[in-house]
């Protein structure tokens, strides 16, 4: 087979350069598992936000490990079982959550087949793996899935690892069904909206007017069902069995909350107007400064323009789904960090990010910003006043 090599690097942190994500995730069981039944899974820190990256990361897997593309699966990424792998955005998930699982994907490889060469007394060169199984000069001597062994893979990523060279790659760069296509488009339940937990119950949160504004007062009133109220200072919410209740009840609470008066943004018509003169109220910086054009040719040419705001919107709502078993709490959330979330969700609670289990499920894409992390902070708060 033919092979490339990458040399190591010393970095900051005093240890050997690894590839991508794992330099910060060192450990091969961090990002991979191969089962006996013959299942690989894939367990990486990127999120599939629509762009396709599980299938993609699916491909370099089976590649390095020499195994259909079937066998593999991509789990989604979760704080218990995956790497921190930071946010994924700026198109960096293949380079570096892509470069990391190759390396994890070929070392592990070589670990297998040193052991299988080890047991049959083969030389590495002579041995070669389809589909999983290892085959040396007198036929097959083993498999992955024989051999399978979590322990094998609970170390430290080697430095140095014969990856494939690019034209030795079969399945990576090659067109294959998205993994995440068929449910979409045939309705199936994958979506964090479609995820149902016994006795789940649904939530609204009642939104103040502008940002910073208090609640002064809340009138009382009955809800439709069996919806309750929950608050926290400003925050306020409604619980329902369905969600239609919760809807309901959401908007007859939204009429009976009193918020304080707080500077806001103007309507449509009005922005040119208002941020002119917000340019006149504060503070001025200089964007660009040139020399003065010589008298024969200068010409001063004055125009406005101006054009809606434009969102860079979601087109489903952000959601999520908390539940709390004693001092812990889960969350399924679309967020694009799960450990970010899990950080921030520390801070909001006061508790040690150990409590927190941030699980991903897909949501609405997210080109831009969503309130995908908002949300699931809503959740965990709204959650927390059920009994």
């Amino acid at each position: 087979m033919s092979h490339g090599f990458g040399a190591a690097l010393k970095v900051d942190d005093g240890k050997p350069r690894l590839p991508g994500n794992l330099h910060t995730n060192r450990r091969l069981s961090q990002w991979l598992a191969i089962h006996p039944d013959g299942r690989v899974t894939i367990t990486p820190g990127k999120v599939e936000l629509g762009q396709g990256i599980l299938t993609t990361l699916s491909q370099i897997a089976a590649d390095e490990l020499d195994v259909v593309f079937a066998r593999v699966t991509a789990q989604p990424a979760s704080t218990p079982d995956s790497p921190d792998e930071a946010v994924t955005s700026g198109s960096l998930s293949t380079q570096d959550s892509g470069s990391a699982l190759r390396h994890v994907c070929a070392a592990a490889r070589m670990i297998f087949l040193g052991v299988v060469a080890q047991r049959v007394g083969v030389p590495l060169e002579a041995i070669r793996i389809e589909d999983g199984r290892f085959f040396g000069p007198a036929g097959e001597i083993g498999s992955y899935w024989a051999l399978a062994d979590q322990a094998l893979l609970d170390c430290e990523a080697p430095v140095e690892v014969t990856a494939k060279a690019p034209g030795a790659r079969r399945i990576a760069g090659t067109s294959v069904p998205r993994i995440d296509l068929p449910d979409k488009v045939f309705g199936a339940a994958r979506y964090v909206h479609d995820l149902r937990l016994p006795g789940m119950l649904h939530a609204r949160v009642v939104r103040p007017p502008a940002r910073g504004a208090t609640l002064a007062a809340l009138r009382e009133g009955p809800l439709p069902g069996d919806a309750r109220l929950v608050r926290d200072g400003n925050f306020l919410a409604v619980l329902a069995s369905t969600e239609w209740d919760a809807e309901a009840a959401a908007t007859r609470l939204a009429a009976r909350a009193d918020w304080t008066a707080v500077d806001t943004l103007p309507e449509q018509a009005l922005l040119a107007d208002w941020l002119r003169e917000a340019a006149t109220r504060g503070e001025r910086s200089a964007v660009a400064s040139r020399a003065d054009p010589a008298p024969a040719v200068a010409r001063t040419l004055r125009r406005s323009f101006t054009r809606p705001y434009l969102a860079h919107a979601s087109i489903a709502p952000s959601c999520a789904v908390a539940r709390w078993e004693g001092d812990a709490v889960e969350v399924f959330t679309h967020s694009q960090g799960p450990y970010n979330l899990r950080a921030d969700l520390a801070k909001a609670l006061r508790c040690p990010p150990e409590q927190i289990v941030v699980r991903h499920r897909e949501g609405a894409g997210c080109y831009g910003h969503n309130g995908a992390d908002d949300v699931a902070l809503d959740a965990v708060l709204v959650a927390r006043a059920v009994p």
